[in-house]
């Protein structure tokens, strides 16, 4: 199940989703189930995902209460099985703390996959990047490295850098990877929020 990506309007939470399966009903006998969703409306079926409108639940115990009262943004929600991964944004660190504490005094199972903490513009670009990474893909982009069809090789690139050519592959490789972990979110099958 995944979140349609929609822009809220005022207070509410985002109440489009999409189940992926070719069969919805057992799926949504589970969304009618207490402590998350309080409403499952089907809007329109295709032969692999079916779209619902849903009315979150707002108990006092319930993850939305405690999202809506931090003032927290909800960016994400992904669920596989038992589990549901959340991509939040909090205005503060005290907020996140008071959600995470909110959600283990309800019972809710809660672990924090990831943390983002930009400091400054500079390293909200650099989606975790060390230095050579950056420089190299850099580098790379603007000689060509990424065109179709290439416009220079790993080893001009590395000539040009001072270092090998299989150093410019690795730092590519690894640069690319801190970028895509940074920027998909990825589920490990836990449950999370």
């Amino acid at each position: 199940m995944q979140l349609e990506r929609v822009i809220p309007a005022g207070n509410r939470a985002v109440p489009f989703i999409w189940v992926h399966t070719e069969d919805p009903d057992p799926v949504e006998q589970r969304l009618r189930e207490p402590r998350l969703i309080e409403a499952a409306t089907q809007l329109d079926t295709f032969p692999d995902r079916t779209l619902y409108r849903i009315k979150w639940s707002e108990e006092p115990d319930s993850v939305f209460e405690a999202i809506s009262s931090q003032r927290a943004d909800l960016l994400d929600a992904v669920g596989v099985g038992e589990s549901w991964t959340f991509e939040l944004r909090f205005p503060t660190h005290e907020s996140l703390s008071e959600f995470h504490a909110h959600c283990k005094d309800a019972g809710l199972p809660i672990a924090v996959n990831r943390i983002y903490r930009p400091s400054d513009s500079e390293s909200t670009a650099r989606y975790g990047l060390t230095d050579a990474q950056y420089d190299t893909l850099v580098k790379a982009f603007e000689e060509g490295y990424f065109d179709i069809p290439r416009e220079i090789v790993t080893k001009e690139l590395g000539a040009q850098l001072g270092i090998s050519d299989q150093a410019v592959t690795e730092r590519i490789r690894r640069g690319m990877t801190n970028i895509l972990t940074h920027i998909l979110v990825v589920s490990d099958g836990e449950s999370d929020t």
